[in-house]
């Protein structure tokens, strides 16, 4: 019978097998992801809000990762690895059969600000959540308790628990540790809560996503005097006055009008003597630029130092001028992102689901991963009428009704690209 359609054993062997895939991809329900996971939720909800009140910055994250064991050992999951990378955790979960290793990644850090929310579990360690990475570091937990229990697909997960976003390091380390090529990793996903969208709502783009955050410092050496005196010294102040008039106008009249950057001073400040009748001896300015194309920040870099440099010089003082690249932009794959908004459509629902027109200027130590492996990072949307504060703001507090539908989403995702890689092995190789 094999025979008489055309087609050898080996070849009707793998369209039986193409067939039965299939057949799976298709049985795998979002809904009924989300009801088993709802059971959990006040589970999940008082984890995020001990994590919340006990938040830890940097890679000192040693008492959120002992947290993230305990909850997960309470649901007989052990095996998280706290020492591969500082500050880190990893878990793999291992399908039933061969496959591909897919990343899922959540960042765990805090930011060293003094929270001002009035909720119960509010921080008084002079840190605060103010990110939301306590809800990020939640809902991958509700994603781990699913898939766990539920391990009949082909493949692997490895879920990455990260410290240090804030400071743009802890990406690095991640790679550092060699985690990837440990375990394979095919490509990797994240995302990030958004106050700008609506609670049940996703928003994706391909591209350039998130911009790339680079640091500056100007500092302007001149020559301190008596007040009454300006004449027997170099006042570094209007020189520095002008530095910072001529950076405003660095980007208008740099760039190309259709190219976008941000170059923002954000502190300036005298050094030395406070008092009222000295001329200090120097003036600091320290600040950010946000670029998408790696041309511009060249470009920016070089005119920044230029101007400094060249004003201070016209003045008969120096410029001493330091610009640190932190971190490049996100850009995300399109295919990987093609493919996380198809299952975003099943998931949220077509309608709610949202192309971002215009990238985020704000950025995301996500883009070291992406360097070396294909990724996609996007949006869920936290707003409603009682969370609206913005990112950073010390009054911010994550809003825990996305937790189970971003933890079923992201299982969702999971158990999708496992079955991508069986079907379409060529598209990722």
């Amino acid at each position: 019978m094999l025979l008489t359609i055309g087609l050898d054993l080996p070849r009707m062997t793998l369209y039986l097998i193409k067939l039965s895939q299939l057949k799976m991809k298709n049985t795998i329900d979002p809904e009924s992801i989300r009801q088993e996971l709802q059971q959990y939720e006040s589970r999940l909800i008082s984890f995020r809000k001990t994590v919340h009140e006990n938040p830890e910055v940097g890679f000192n994250t040693r008492g959120t990762l002992a947290c993230i064991k305990s909850i997960l050992e309470q649901f007989g999951i052990s095996g998280l690895d706290t020492e591969t990378s500082p500050g880190s955790g990893f878990l793999l979960i291992e399908g039933n059969r061969p496959g591909a290793t897919v990343a899922l990644r959540a960042d765990i850090d805090a930011l060293p600000i003094e929270e001002k929310s009035e909720c119960e579990w509010a921080s008084k360690n002079g840190n605060a959540h103010s990110c939301g990475h306590d809800g990020h570091q939640t809902w991958l937990i509700a994603a781990i308790i699913y898939l766990v229990k539920h391990r009949d697909f082909p493949g692997r997960i490895l879920c990455i628990f990260q410290a240090d976003e804030e400071n743009v390091a802890g990406a690095q380390s991640v790679i550092d540790s060699g985690v990837f090529q440990k375990y394979g990793v095919k490509e990797i996903y994240g995302a990030h809560n958004e106050p700008s969208l609506d609670v049940g709502t996703i928003a994706f783009k391909a591209g350039p996503t998130m911009a790339a955050c680079d640091l500056f410092s100007i500092r302007v050496v001149g020559v301190g005097t008596h007040g009454a005196r300006p004449n027997f010294g170099k006042d570094p102040l209007p020189v520095a006055t002008e530095i910072y008039n001529a950076l405003q106008s660095l980007v208008s009249r740099t760039l190309d009008p259709l190219k976008s950057a941000v170059v923002s001073v954000c502190s300036f400040n005298t050094e030395g003597s406070r008092a009222y009748n000295i001329i200090s001896d120097s003036v600091k300015m320290i600040g950010t630029v946000r670029t998408f194309d790696e041309s511009i920040r060249d470009t920016i870099e070089e005119e920044l130092t230029r101007r400094s440099q060249g004003i201070a010089a016209a003045y008969g003082i120096k410029a001493e001028t330091v610009y640190e690249h932190r971190v490049s932009a996100v850009n995300n794959d399109p295919e990987l992102t093609k493919e996380a908004k198809k299952a975003a459509d099943r998931c949220f629902g077509a309608q709610n689901v949202i192309e971002l027109a215009e990238p985020y200027m704000i950025s995301e130590d996500f883009s070291s991963y992406q360097k070396v492996l294909p990724g996609c990072f996007f949006f869920i949307g936290v707003k409603d009428a009682e969370h609206k504060e913005a990112l950073h703001s010390p009054y911010f507090d994550f809003n825990d009704k996305v937790l189970i539908p971003a933890g079923a989403f992201f299982s969702y995702l999971a158990l999708e690209l496992s079955l991508i890689h069986i079907s379409e092995p060529t598209r990722r190789s």
